[in-house]
């Protein structure tokens, strides 16, 4: 009798570790059996850690679930900071997903363990919460979690379960516990059926593209494929690099052609979309291409220039951590598996804060993107300039308010009194000097896309006319469009950068914007020592850089007036003056095609992250993304080499109007830091309007103006003259730089004083 006591003991033992049966009338795909990884290093290189949390270790184990199981993951972790874990990119396209099941053993009970899917937005599932779990055991257990189990880890939504991008294992602290240890596997995902996957065949097994400048586009060309689908991305090798590079590691939206020839590619995986869905499909399938009459290059901002009236380009901003490089185009592949199109333009940032240690990631996936045939840009939402290189770890974002902003916060949102700014924009302060420290940080980062052969449109000091930025709000170019400058000249002259395209920035901001009567945020400067003189944030040309310092017009559209007709013909007006194509450079709510119509001067729309999907809705989405321009729609781009001229660039402005009877008029004129050292004249020739007269109206004008030694600006006094007896109203001089020795005139070159009556 003991005997067989043991026996079925025994029995019931080993029923309990095998895996639960599998329902006849489901499908199953498996996400993980962590058997195929040769070591704990592969397996720790797929699954990456969150650096924001506690330290963690992932190694093979033997799985503890049964016999046959080969190896599991187990996940020894620290706690600091409330939480560890770690997460691995998925191709998820998994229509129809009823649950995801796993074996876990948790030898910490009593901690709060998650599952999170993503598809842009993160969504989670508590096993503390799931049927059938005991938090309080460490034994082997196998869960079924609902695919309605995973709920969204911050505000509303459902998840998309079409598009996930990423798997993760998290464990959050409860209570008094430092670390732990947990181990899961045969990690499965149950279907109601197996999900439609679409059939892609290339008859004759060649591929000839001629005149083509990309291997989808062409793939588009010779695939037969269902009514209705098209190749989005594709996963290939090359044994030719000199033709076509590979991309094994990761899906490539374009495969830009490096020249004519021929090469032997291998496709792994295609994404095809097709009636909305975005399927990945698996390939092995070897062709034999043929590139033949490949277009030439064209350069970034002639492309943008010849789009104008003509199309507009398609673009997500990457608003996402950069902790994991597998990651960091997460918004660009949920936009390509929901809509069929992976966007034209990557936007990236030099956000202060939690993003500062993995700038070395962002800048990777910038020149990732280029190296694709993206356009790529980068922002610079970074601290205010007392802070050091080291400090900007502790920065971010902050609010707003005048009590946030006025003490001068680690922030974005930030104040610089006057005599704070006067110091910044004197060469050689020790404001001045730490602000060049960090202009290095950032230039030591850019210099490696140069290096690569990236041209990146650089937006700094973007909204430079909205004042809750410690650099805007500041018209004139010893103000916002001075650090520009300053910034730009710095970057080209001082580093030697050559591949920037220069984005000057702009907002729709209200007519009252800047005005203490109507802008309630304005408050905060009235009567405060150093604080902002009332300006008109509609007036973008007093926040010009002038032209010779910008390339591309950019405006961001947030205020509730929408895609007002009156901004467009504001930003036409300046784009034609300058000569230069013009962007809309963030919004929440994307361009109708009426709107678009109308407008049709804008050459590239760009959302604002993953707001995006809060803001529109998926119809409004689709709309914009498919009559817009993709990334395998865009041509071979080329390397821009600026030419660096050490020359200083000289400028002028009316810095005060003159008055009657002896208020006088001010001329400023700039010139760049780098020229500063030496003692510099300049040239200009007076212009009378019909009405006013030298000696009668103003004191002469030598047209002659010194800039002295260490000094980058130069100020000139328009001397009033009490005009007897009647006062034309409306009086001008104007003053007109002229070519010299030692420098160029650059624009503004031209100033305009006006001679205001008494009164």
């Amino acid at each position: 009798m003991r005997k067989v006591l043991t026996v079925l003991l025994a029995l019931l033992t080993l029923c309990a570790a095998a895996p639960a049966a599998q329902a006849a009338d489901s499908y199953r795909e498996q996400l993980d059996d962590f058997s195929a990884y040769a070591d704990s290093a592969r397996l720790s290189a797929a699954y990456a850690p969150n650096p924001n949390g506690g330290t963690n270790t992932a190694t093979l184990v033997p799985s503890p679930f049964g016999p046959g199981l080969g190896n599991a993951m187990a996940l020894s972790y620290t706690l600091t900071g409330g939480y560890s874990g770690r997460s691995r990119p998925v191709n998820g396209y998994w229509p129809g997903l009823r649950a995801v099941e796993l074996w876990v053993a948790n030898a910490t009970p009593g901690q709060d363990v998650l599952l999170q899917l993503s598809d842009g937005a993160s969504y989670e599932a508590h096993l503390n919460a799931v049927p059938g779990f005991d938090p309080a055991s460490a034994e082997p257990q196998h869960l079924k979690i609902p695919i309605g189990s995973f709920t969204p880890k911050a505000g509303t939504g459902t998840i998309n379960t079409a598009g996930i991008t990423s798997f993760a294992l998290y464990v959050n602290q409860v209570g008094d516990v430092q670390e732990g240890r947990i181990t899961v596997d045969e990690i499965e995902l149950v279907f109601d059926e197996k999900p439609y996957v679409p059939e892609v065949s290339f008859p004759g097994g060649a591929l000839t593209a001629d005149r083509v400048g990309n291997l989808v586009t062409a793939l588009n060309a010779a695939a037969v494929l269902p009514a209705g689908a098209r190749i989005v991305q594709a996963r290939y090798t090359s044994d030719n690099a000199a033709v076509l590079p590979s991309s094994a590691d990761r899906f490539a939206p374009k495969g830009d052609f490096a020249g004519n020839g021929s090469a032997l590619v291998r496709l792994q995986q295609l994404k095809l979309h097709q009636n909305g869905v975005t399927f990945t499909v698996d390939q092995d399938v070897s062709l034999r291409l043929r590139v033949r009459n490949v277009p030439p290059r064209v350069d970034v901002t002639a492309y943008l220039k010849g789009l104008t009236g003509r199309g507009m380009l398609s673009a997500m901003h990457h608003d996402q951590s950069y902790a994991d490089p597998l990651n960091a185009d997460v918004l660009h592949q949920r936009v390509a598996n929901q809509f069929g199109v992976y966007p034209a333009l990557y936007s990236a940032d030099f956000l202060t804060g939690g993003t500062v240690p993995y700038r070395q990631n962002m800048i990777d996936e910038v020149r990732r993107q280029w190296a694709g045939g993206d356009l790529v840009q980068i922002m610079f939402h970074v601290s205010p300039p007392q802070y050091t290189v080291a400090q900007e770890r502790e920065g971010g974002w902050g609010g707003d308010q005048a009590h946030e902003t006025l003490p001068g916060p680690n922030r974005i949102f930030s104040y610089l009194y006057n005599d704070q700014w006067k110091e910044l924009m004197t060469d050689g302060s020790p404001l001045n000097l730490n602000w060049k420290r960090r202009m290095d940080e950032y230039a030591r980062h850019l210099q490696q896309l140069e290096d690569a052969g990236v041209t990146v449109l650089l937006r700094p000091f973007h909204e430079m006319n909205q004042h809750v930025f410690w650099w805007g709000g500041r018209p004139g170019l010893t103000g916002s469009a001075g650090l520009y400058r300053m910034f730009h000249d710095y970057m080209e002259v001082e580093k030697g950068l050559s591949n920037i395209v220069w984005v000057w920035n702009v907002q729709d901001l209200p007519d009252n914007y800047g005005r203490a009567d109507g802008d309630p945020k304005f408050d905060r400067y009235e009567g405060l020592a150093g604080g902002l003189a009332e300006y008109d944030a509609g007036d973008w040309s007093s926040f010009s850089p002038g032209k010779d310092y910008y390339d591309v017009l950019s405006v961001d559209f947030y205020d509730p007036e929408g895609y007002a007709a009156r901004h467009y013909e504001q930003a036409r007006s300046i784009a034609k003056r300058d000569g230069k194509p013009m962007i809309i450079g963030e919004t929440f709510v994307f361009p109708s095609q009426a709107e678009q119509a109308a407008q049709p001067d804008w050459t590239l729309a760009m959302p604002w992250g993953v707001r995006t999907w809060n803001h529109n809705t998926p119809e409004a989405m689709a709309e914009f993304y498919h009559h817009s321009i993709g990334a395998a729609g865009v041509p071979r781009l080329a390397t821009r080499r600026n030419a660096i001229d050490a020359l200083p660039r000289v400028s002028v402005e009316a810095t005060s109007d003159a008055r009657e009877p002896a208020t006088d008029g001010v001329l400023t004129f700039v010139r760049p830091a780098h020229s500063a050292g030496e003692e510099l004249t300049v040239r200009y020739a007076v212009h009378d309007d019909r009405d006013t007269r030298a000696g009668r109206d103003y004191a002469p004008l030598d047209g002659r103006v010194t800039f002295q030694a260490g000094r980058t600006t130069a100020t000139e006094t328009f001397r009033v003259l009490d005009r007897r007896g009647h006062s034309p109203a409306g009086r001008t001089v104007t003053v007109i730089l002229l070519p010299g020795r030692g420098y160029r005139t650059s624009a503004p070159a031209t100033a305009t004083v006006r001679i205001l009556p008494e009164g």
